[in-house]
């Protein structure tokens, strides 16, 4: 049996498996991803990467250029249609997020569509070129063992059928929603599993003609016909056809000719260059498991939860699962953190999910109050002739205009992306709107983006490593704190090191003059400095995830 030894094993190389790779290699930390799979699937799955999730990529060091030169124009992913069938009447529209220029003043990067396989194929180069990173395809992850503060995993590679043994201080489980690992933990997931079975069709095509002056990235269809979701990942190109069907539907039933009449029917229009790429099952579920760790191994990405589509927000949650935990893990081994560190990613994460999955699953609901608008029964069918009625009576009409506009808040959840937050800040904004975003500087909360002079944002300013002490003009003495924390700390001074554009970070951010900010390498505010005493807050806060003492590292 093969043996191997690394100090972090992720088992998983989707998009969050690689990103932890990435994020972990990025900071010297040794990662073994194994993937079972012997090449990467080309079903596009998910395709929105939210503000937040590219914050996170741009602080990492990805090339981002090269992550927009893949992703679908904005012009074509900005809107959400609700029609008959692709070619035929547009019953309403809606903008999919705020993709303009207006939400720069609240991120410096604003949402954009891409295909799944593209961002896999950009993270899994970044982290495949770091002396740290090691991607095995075609490796199984079997079970493991934790002995001694260590986890023995047993593998199997698909290819020799030989058994490799891999022990690890950390094994982080990415491995989708049906994962083997948390199956083996015997950890449970709470929430609904089936809300509703749908198959996916992923064709090619060219509907540029039919689709005409009407762009846009997902496409309701309603009506007597066929009913589902098109997501438009490249118009002239990539489509997926959401198709529900009944729980017990098999995927044998499935064939080419079947899938093109499906398609076919829903798009309303002859494709001739139609090609069938792919069709698979799969079940919308509302889950969050009941815990993310047990000992040293950790759950993340759909591992740890399963969401509805609705809303985007699986991946992208996943994402910031990953960036919470990659962290911590290396500041264990860096040898600066507190021992306790680790449990501080269920307790962080965990409510963040639950908050998710909840919308996801209000954003779901939210369609069928449209489908009642428009007259159908409880079986989810509409007769041709009441819906036909619905659009044709003023009144009827009018209540599904407003079902349609009713459907806001699923395609502009910015507070959830960018105002999540840790600790009391995420339950004080828990009633608002999610489309409602007002950026706060407050322990637990992101730290508010603010453009500078010389073209970046301030959360370009954060260290990869430790914290960060954003001090505000006149906030020197605050340098002195930085002696007290025995981590790598980056002291950053306004006027000194930075300038803000158009005020100054002590009123742009509601501080008092000469306050300083404490902040995470995940971008999240650890503690606020306005006066005398708060520096002792400030290191109890800090004690829970960094030691204190002599400065190891600090950079003033």
């Amino acid at each position: 049996m093969q043996e191997l030894e690394v100090p972090v094993l992720i088992v998983g190389g989707g998009p969050v498996g690689l990103l932890g790779a990435f994020l972990l290699g990025r900071r010297g930390i040794g990662v073994l991803v194994a993937e079972k799979h012997p090449a990467r699937l080309d079903a596009p799955k998910a395709h929105a990467l939210n503000p937040r999730s590219l914050e996170i990529c741009a602080a990492a060091g990805l090339p981002m250029a090269e992550l927009h030169q893949l992703a679908t124009p904005t012009a074509e992913g900005a809107m959400v249609r609700f029609t008959t069938t692709l070619a035929g009447e547009e019953l309403g529209a809606l903008p999919y997020e705020r993709q303009d220029e207006a939400v720069r003043e609240l991120t410096p990067w604003p949402l954009i569509n891409i295909e799944q396989p593209r961002f896999e194929a950009l993270v899994e180069r970044a982290a495949s070129q770091l002396a740290d990173v090691e991607i095995r395809r075609g490796l199984e992850w079997l079970s493991c063992d934790e002995l001694g503060g260590v986890v023995i995993s047993t593998l199997l590679d698909r290819q020799t059928g030989e058994k490799v043994k891999v022990r690890s201080r950390y094994l982080i489980a990415t491995d989708g929603a049906g994962s083997n690992v948390r199956d083996h933990l015997g950890i449970p997931m709470d929430g609904p599993e089936v809300l509703q079975s749908n198959m996916m069709i992923h064709f090619e095509a060219d509907l540029r003609p039919i689709v005409g002056e009407r762009p846009g990235i997902l496409y309701f269809l309603f009506g007597p016909g066929q009913n589902g979701v098109f997501i438009a990942y490249d118009i002239g190109r990539t489509w997926v056809f959401m198709h529900p069907c009944t729980y017990d539907a098999r995927i044998e039933d499935m064939d080419e000719a079947t899938c093109r009449a499906i398609v076919t029917e829903a798009v309303g229009a002859p494709a001739p260059d139609l090609k069938i790429r792919g069709v698979r099952s799969w079940v919308m579920s509302a889950q969050v498991a009941r815990r993310y760790r047990s000992g040293a191994v950790f759950l993340a990405g759909d591992a740890a939860h399963r969401f509805p589509p609705t809303g985007g927000l699986g991946l992208n949650t996943g994402i910031s699962d990953i960036d919470n935990l990659a962290w911590k893990i290396a500041a264990l081994e860096q040898g600066w953190a507190a021992p306790d560190i680790l449990a501080s990613y269920d307790a962080e994460r965990r409510p963040v999910a639950q908050i998710n999955m909840g919308q996801s699953l209000v954003n779901a609901l939210r369609i069928r109050t449209l489908q009642e608008a428009l007259g159908y029964g409880s079986g989810q069918t509409v007769e041709a002739e009441v819906f036909s009625a619905r659009l044709t009576d003023p009144d009827s009409r009018a209540k599904v205009d407003a079902a349609i506009a009713y459907q806001g808040d699923h395609f502009d959840s910015l507070r959830l992306q960018l105002g999540f937050a840790y600790g009391d800040a995420l339950v004080a904004d828990g009633t608002l709107p999610v489309s409602e975003f007002t950026p706060k500087a407050v322990p637990g909360a992101r730290l508010p983006h603010l453009p500078l002079t010389d073209g970046r944002s301030n959360l370009d300013l954060l260290a990869l490593d430790g914290f960060t002490i954003l001090a505000a003009d006149g906030g020197e003495r605050w340098s002195q704190f930085c002696a007290d924390i025995a981590a790598p700390v980056r002291f950053m001074l306004e006027r000194r090191d930075f300038v803000v554009a158009g005020g100054d970070l002590a009123s742009r951010m509601s501080l008092s003059p000469g306050s300083a900010l404490v902040v995470r390498s995940d971008g999240h505010i650890l503690s606020v400095i306005q006066r005398a005493g708060d520096e002792n807050v400030a290191l109890d806060e800090i004690a829970r995830f960094a030691r204190v003492g002599a400065t190891v590292g600090g950079m003033a």
